[in-house]
């Protein structure tokens, strides 16, 4: 009887392992405007500037598959980190605007053919204080956290208080433990507990 019990506990186990995984941002080194960083064995630059046209800021992705993020926010500050996970054979681009307050953040599936995919806004800041600056709308990315199930993806927050809609009329603080997004069939959705 306990051996049963013990090999049921294992299937079950092994089973969530294989179908649960947490996705870790990958190391970017970073140096004035351009960046490097390495995916699934496939190096990669990022070079920050402005587009020619409109003169808004852009990050050129150059590497297996190039790709180039426009902000539609003119003098909009760009960061982006890369979440990936080695047992499987997709990552996520999350790339945040910053002007004075965080306005959200732009969220990229890079598949397993180095395909960049848009999969939707995430209109989600950090509400805390840096160092020792006032309370502010920041930049999302440091606290943010992935995890993939078969069924869905799960994006969730490891601050206090995030700001929903971030510079818009909609705007609202909440507790982060109170919200999540969700990614189902490439489309983001907002999950809120009262």
């Amino acid at each position: 009887m306990n051996k049963l019990i013990i090999l049921t506990l294992v299937l079950i186990l092994s089973s969530v392992g294989l179908f649960s995984q947490t996705f870790d941002k990958i190391a970017i080194q970073k140096q004035s405007s351009e960046a490097s960083f390495v995916l699934n064995k496939e190096k990669y630059k990022a070079y920050f500037g402005i587009t020619n046209e409109s003169r808004r800021p852009k990050i050129t992705f150059n590497g297996k598959t190039n790709f180039t993020y426009s902000s539609i926010f003119p003098d909009a500050k760009l960061d982006f980190e890369i979440f990936s996970n080695s047992k499987l054979n997709f990552a996520y681009l999350i790339i945040n605007n910053y002007l004075d307050i965080t306005l959200g953040a732009e969220v990229y599936l890079i598949d397993n053919n180095y395909q960049f995919i848009f999969l939707g806004h995430l209109p989600v800041g950090a509400y805390n204080s840096i160092g020792d600056k006032k309370m502010n709308y920041n930049s999302i990315l440091s606290y943010l956290s992935i995890f993939y199930t078969k069924e869905k993806t799960y994006f969730s927050f490891e601050v206090p208080l995030v700001v929903l809609n971030p510079g818009e009329i909609t705007e609202q603080i909440v507790e982060s433990k109170k919200i999540h997004y969700t990614l189902v069939d490439r489309k983001l959705k907002r999950n809120i507990t009262e």
